[in-house]
């Protein structure tokens, strides 16, 4: 499966260039399991620090092809991991993923669609969020 994907590259003089990389999930699929992205993320993205939201929109920097690759190569440089998390992401710099690589990495990860139900979708639980935890006599 081929997907086009617009990357912006950076030149040594720093002088940002588009560039059509021609990307294909089957190849970011072999990256993912490569570099192990499934330990944290799943196999699916919904697990650990997830990559889908519960409504199955992704999260905001999984938007953009350029925007994921920025993400990669300098994960929250500043910030603590995100809540409920131990861990943070760590750094894949050109050396080990290279343009083309995050390009097919992304196209896979574009793939993923929601498995489970949202929440509001699961009648048990939507009566106990209604019923905010009293005690029934």
């Amino acid at each position: 499966m081929a997907l086009m994907v617009q990357l912006t590259v950076v030149s040594r003089a720093q002088t940002p260039t588009a560039a059509v990389v021609p990307a294909n999930a089957s190849n970011g699929k072999a990256v993912y399991l490569a570099h192990q992205c499934w330990a944290c993320h799943g196999y699916n993205g919904e697990t650990g620090t997830r990559l889908l939201q519960e409504d199955g929109t992704f999260t905001p920097r999984l938007l953009t092809a350029s925007g994921f690759t920025a993400f990669i190569r300098a994960p929250r440089p500043d910030q603590a991991p995100p809540t409920g998390s131990t861990l943070s992401m760590p750094s894949y710099g050109m050396a080990s993923l290279p343009n083309q690589q995050a390009a097919e990495l992304f196209a896979y990860i574009k793939t993923f669609r929601p498995t489970q139900p949202a929440l509001k979708d699961i009648p048990l639980l939507e009566q106990m969020i209604r019923e905010g935890g009293r005690v029934k006599k």
